[in-house]
Order: C-alpha cells, then structure tokens, then sequence
C-alpha cells in the first residue's frame, strides 16, 4: 500500500503543477498583449560548440574492483552475475530514465530518498554506469551528501582534491573532477564528512560548477546523490538546481509517514520517478522499480 499511496500522491502533484503551468501560461499571454513598444528579448543564438571550452584532462582516479563488489557496484561482470535479477532491472531502470531525461531535454538529475539508508547512492552509481556504458554521452556524478559522504568508499577511490574543496573556494573545478577509468564516467565527492554543508551548498558554487561541466562537456548528463530530505535541508536546496528529481524507496524501511513528508516537501519541484528497492516482487535481492510520475 505504500507505493500507490506514493503514486497517488505523485499524479496529484503533477495535476497540481499542470494547473499551476497553466495558469502561468495564461497571464504571461495576457501581460504580453498588453505590453506595447517592449524591447525583445536578447537571444543568445552562439550554438553550444561556440559557448564550449576546451576539455581538460581530468585526473584519473582509482576504482577497487573488490570494493565495488562488496558494495554491489555493477563494475565488472562478476559483480552482475551476483546481482542476479537486479542487474537487468538496472538496465530496465537505465531505459525508462533515459527516456525521461530525453523526453524533458533534462541534462541535471538528483537522487534522493526520504531517509538513510534506503540505497540512493548504490542506485546513483550503478545508474551512471548503466548509463556511461552506452559511450552516448558523459557522465558525471557528483556527490553532495556531504555530511556523509559515500560514493568514493562504495567505489574504494581515494581522490587528492575532493568536492567540498571546490565549495570552500580552494580548489578548481577541473581538480575536482575525476576520470574514473571507466570511459565516459566522471565524479566528485568526498571521502570524510564535511562541517557546514549547508551553507556551502548555499552559494553560487553549484550553479557556477554545472556551468563549467556544460561548457567543458556539452551535452552530458549530471547525476547528484543528495542527502535524504526528511535528515536535512540540503536536497531542497539543490532541487532548484536540478531540471527533476528521483526518489529512491526502499521495501520495508521506508515509513508511510516519512514518504508522505518527502513527497510533500518536494512539491514545488519535478519528481520524475519512485524507484523501488529491495522489492519483494522478484526473487531477487535488490530489484529496482521505476515508476514515472
């Protein structure tokens, strides 16, 4: 009952932003029939070849392959065959995203769940895999959970510089930024956790570091893992930032009350899916569910 509650609750969310989409429409259309003698807007028409920047050559980092085995990082083929079910349902999870990233012209996507523990930065990471496998299109994954950061363990990587180094205003983007071995997939995160993450994520060095990933990398798409948003506020002060969000369940964690909450509090923003993990509708230990809103 749990996820058609989330169900339910999505579809009326998205009622409520098409009514309000709606609306909008409606006034902009009537300010404009009555605006007389108003400059046009400037149009930037430079193609995104023109407004790019030279790639640089990240830093490569390294993945430990036993480390993402014991995290169930579908790195290598081993891995994949141990996941069973949940490897093709990864790739299920891949095509329904893509889907949606394409059909909403989408290039930033956060990650999220309503609590810990739930698998969002598993799910975040294989996500990206899947994806960066296709060789279409960069990859970048940038980890903002900072107070507990987890995608560099998952991965056993250690970096020299890390992300809440860019955010502090000591280091560059380009430092931050790892090649990861695996073609067309790039990270940032932190291995310790950060004090003040918060107010961090406040400032301008989000928006600038996207900015820079668009021109170094045009066309790519960027995955962040956000903390849980019912544990902080840093999720809704990213989802501003981001063209939607996916939330990850998990089967017998996640609490009614709690998703309920999480769902309420992301109203104003896009949610484009529910992912269900751990469902008790396979076999399988750690299927994943994708449902669009």
């Amino acid at each position: 009952m749990i996820i058609e509650r989330a169900i339910e609750l999505a579809r009326q969310m998205q009622e409520k932003r098409q009514a309000e989409s709606r609306k909008a429409d409606g006034q902009d259309s009537a300010a404009a029939s009555h605006a007389h003698g108003a400059a046009p807007p400037r149009v930037d028409r430079r193609s995104a070849q023109q407004l790019s920047e030279v790639r640089p050559d990240f830093t490569r980092i390294d993945i430990d392959p036993v480390e993402c085995e014991r995290n169930r990082i579908v790195l290598t083929v081993d891995v994949k065959n141990q996941l069973g079910r949940a490897e093709p349902a990864y790739r299920l999870l891949r095509s329904r995203a893509q889907h949606a990233i394409g059909t909403g012209n989408w290039t930033c996507v956060g990650i999220t769940s309503p609590g810990p523990g739930e698998g969002k930065t598993v799910t975040t990471l294989n996500v990206a895999l899947s994806i960066a496998r296709e060789k279409q299109r960069d990859v970048f994954v940038l980890d903002l959970d900072m107070r507990n950061p987890s995608a560099l363990k998952y991965l056993g990587a250690r970096p020299a510089v890390e992300i809440s180094e860019y955010f502090k205003g000591t280091a560059g983007p380009e430092q931050v930024l790892l090649a990861t071995g695996v073609d067309n997939l790039l990270i940032a995160g932190n291995r310790e956790p950060v004090e003040g993450a918060s107010e961090l994520l406040a400032t301008h060095k989000l928006p600038d570091l996207l900015a820079y990933i668009r021109r170094v990398s045009p066309g790519s798409l960027v995955l962040i893992d956000l903390p849980p948003v019912t544990s902080t506020d840093e999720a809704l002060q990213v989802a501003p930032r981001v063209d939607a969000m996916f939330l990850v369940v998990s089967e017998g964690l996640t609490r009614r009350d709690s998703l309920t909450r999480t769902l309420n509090l992301l109203s104003d923003f896009r949610v484009a899916g529910l992912i269900l993990n751990r469902s008790t509708e396979t076999r399988g230990r750690d299927y994943y569910y994708y449902y669009r809103s």
